[in-house]
């Protein structure tokens, strides 16, 4: 068997006809032009989004929400510690403090008493990370809290496009959630990314910070002749030239899902009768689901053993963080944490297996087969 890959960047035929098109019209590359507004036009249609900024990455969406934010050097952001850096780095840019919290082992997703220990009154904000595309299962009472509580509930929702809470759309709890198109996510553009503003109160002012600082947008809409600075921003934009590759795959996306459900679902009708004491699933998700990941928890501490077999094999799977608690800067800009030793335990178990829309469901059962294989001896 040849290598199967972790991932392949998706090859869409019809992203890259209108990758063709798009340069062949000789139109500007930066945005916004018609692929960026047509990408937005679609996100609201198919989610109900009111308010949809296309970012260059997801990072750049939550570096947004902490300048909107303001945050101070005495303001306290909770993350979890089991997440991708810029989780944490986008926020410690403005001098707050970070807090994590502790996953529960079933699910690998925060704790909710977790949660309510880490609050405190210089509480401005939790990050909540829809890790793998799917959510806590308190989601409905988490914004609750927040609400009560006055703290801004910012979704991480980087790898959850297409999945769902009950009847509602990933993105659509907090005050701001922010999505990747980075190549390794369902939809993807190489990078980029994508701001969801929910909270009415921060639409102006996102608008400002996301074009560099100005009220640019202003002259868009027609208000004003000229546009200047007026407050702190950056260059997040999206060019029109990435976004030419995206909007076929935003039009298309329910395709593209349909089929890495059948790759995850292959992958658990393989292991469905046969799972043992050596590793178990994590999803256990009731609600629709966009099948972004499929991982599997050990149950030793043989992780680097298990990968080097797989890779012997020919095939490359990979782990997920390094908790971001136990990183060199991560201990700098934490606050003083409660234990977090289910995030210390499972970190060290998580092993992610292939998923892409290049594989085949021929490729799945190598990988399954040569895994019971392992466990079996």
């Amino acid at each position: 068997m040849k290598e199967i890959k972790f991932n392949i960047p998706l090859q869409d035929p019809k992203s890259i006809k209108n990758v063709i098109k798009f340069l062949n019209e000789k139109k500007p590359l930066h945005g916004p032009g018609k692929n960026i507004l047509l990408i937005k036009k679609e996100i609201k249609k198919i989610f109900g989004f009111k308010s949809v900024h296309l970012t260059n990455s997801c990072t750049s969406a939550l570096e947004i929400c902490a300048l909107i934010l303001n945050l101070k050097k005495t303001d306290e952001v909770i993350i979890p510690s089991f997440s991708f850096v810029t989780t944490a780095s986008s926020f410690v840019r403005t001098g707050c403090k970070l807090k994590y919290c502790d996953i529960k082992k079933n699910n690998l997703m925060p704790s909710f008493d977790q949660i309510k220990k880490c609050v405190n009154k210089n509480t401005k904000a939790l990050v909540i990370v829809h890790y793998q595309g799917y959510s806590v299962d308190y989601l409905d009472e988490l914004k609750k809290f927040c609400l009560k509580k006055k703290i801004y509930l910012i979704e991480d929702a980087a790898q959850c496009f297409g999945s769902y809470y009950k009847n509602k759309p990933l993105g659509s709890f907090g005050d701001f959630a922010c999505f990747s198109f980075h190549e390794t996510k369902n939809l993807q553009s190489g990078v980029g990314g994508m701001l969801v503003v929910n909270n009415k109160k921060f639409l102006k002012k996102s608008y400002f910070i996301f074009d560099k600082g100005t009220d640019r947008y202003l002259v868009q809409l027609g208000k004003q002749k000229y546009y200047s600075w007026v407050t702190i921003g950056s260059s997040f934009l999206l060019s029109e030239f990435v976004a030419s590759y995206l909007l076929p795959q935003i039009v298309n996306y329910k395709k593209i899902l349909k089929y890495r459900s059948k790759l995850y679902l292959r992958y658990v009708y393989n292991f469905k009768n046969w799972l043992n004491n050596e590793f178990y699933l994590t999803n256990n998700y009731k609600f629709k689901y966009n099948f972004h990941a499929f991982v599997i928890i050990l149950k030793n501490n043989n992780r680097e053993k298990f990968l080097k077999y797989l890779k012997k094999n020919n095939i490359n799977a990979v782990i997920s963080y390094v908790p971001l608690h136990t990183s060199k800067a991560g201990r700098i800009y934490k606050k003083a944490t409660d234990n977090l030793n289910n995030t210390s335990t499972l970190s060290k178990k998580i092993v992610r297996l292939p998923l892409h829309n290049h594989l085949s469901l021929k490729e799945i059962d190598y990988v399954c087969d040569k895994i019971k294989k392992y466990f079996n001896n």
